[in-house]
């Protein structure tokens, strides 16, 4: 490209910058924040709608997870294997219980309900833990049809009251909220790295493995079973929504999250788990939450397979390459504004 050339695309390009300029000063920021949430908000409406839809359609019950884990228990406390419990969705779609020898320990008290009870329970702290997620992260109500937030919301999976969990555990007693959460899922102790300090991690982890001393033929059992556990749970989530069985996605994913790291260890933390953890489901992505943005947000709300580790690449180049985008662009402008002037 000629030099006469190239001054004439940055100049047309700096005079689209200021019409945009124009538009956004005209409308006002405000309106354009609130017309920008009005979209939002619909959006994550739709894409839950049609979420559920399909739930209704294929006869999914309501708080199937929390049944699962429920059944899980039950077995264990009958001396059975507790992870061949499963629920029966539709007429032959089959999801066993995975949780760890840690989380049926904790869940251990449901016992001392019936399934329907402890379901209904479950969904009531769930919906109590999302509603305190949106308080502290200062969200909008509307943002309970966050698609992942709404799927764990009608499934009664313990996700969002281990997201609940690691938010709270900012305070005082945030060391027993820290090893709940890692006690009910193990992958909470990613986030945690971002938000607490080595020490709290630590007992974490500790207080998880101590469940060794209550039930350690339990910890026997799941570490010869593991490999079977994991298969059936790979193949029930076909292959899970993130990157890590898809070595084409996981390697520029994975450098791309490292590289993030380096710049903003929070951000890259909380997005590791939807981007990068096996067998993940659709509702992991609700750990993007403390980080999210309104554009990171849309393609998070689309339950498609993949597209939130690819989502999560793209932010992560992103976050790099807008610094200069952003400077050039103003550059451009500043160069279009005296030929744009009359």
């Amino acid at each position: 490209m000629s030099g006469e050339a190239r001054v004439g695309l940055t100049r047309s390009i700096g005079a689209a910058v200021l019409r945009l300029r124009a538009i956004r000063e005209r409308a006002g920021a405000d309106r354009l924040r609130i017309m920008g949430e009005i979209a939002l908000a619909a959006w994550f409406a739709a894409q839950t709608y049609w979420r559920f839809e399909s739930f209704i359609r294929g006869n999914t019950p309501l708080g199937q997870d929390i049944q699962i884990y429920y059944r899980g228990v039950q077995e264990w406390l009958q001396g059975h294997d507790p992870w061949a419990a499963a629920v029966t969705v539709g007429s032959n779609a089959v999801f066993n219980y995975a949780g760890s020898p840690a989380t049926t320990v904790l869940l251990a008290p449901s016992a001392l309900f019936s399934e329907s009870q402890f379901t209904a329970l479950w969904l009531v702290i769930s919906l109590m833990s999302a509603l305190a997620i949106l308080r502290w992260l200062k969200l909008p109500i509307w943002w309970l049809l966050f698609p992942p937030t709404a799927e764990a919301l009608y499934s009664g999976n313990p996700q969002i009251v281990v997201l609940m969990l690691l938010l709270a555990g900012a305070g005082g007693a945030g060391w027993l909220a820290d090893s709940i959460s890692v006690a009910l899922k193990p992958y909470a102790v990613i986030p945690l790295l971002a938000e607490r300090r080595f020490a709290r991690v630590c007992l974490a982890l500790v207080l998880t493995v101590a469940s060794f001393a209550v039930a350690p033929t339990l910890w026997i059992q799941y570490a010869q079973e593991f490999g079977e556990i994991s298969a059936r749970l790979k193949y029930q989530s076909g292959d899970g929504w993130s990157a890590f069985y898809f070595p084409m996605l996981l390697v520029p994913t994975a450098i791309a999250l490292l590289l993030l790291w380096r710049r903003d260890p929070k951000a890259a933390m909380w997005l590791a788990v939807p981007a990068l953890w096996p067998s993940s489901e659709f509702h992991y992505s609700t750990f993007a939450q403390p980080v999210i943005t309104p554009l990171l947000a849309i393609p998070l709300s689309v339950p498609i397979q993949r597209l939130a580790p690819m989502a999560i690449l793209v932010y992560c180049l992103w976050r790099f390459a807008s610094p200069p985008i952003h400077a050039h662009l103003a550059a451009w402008a500043a160069e279009a504004e005296p030929a744009s002037a009359p």
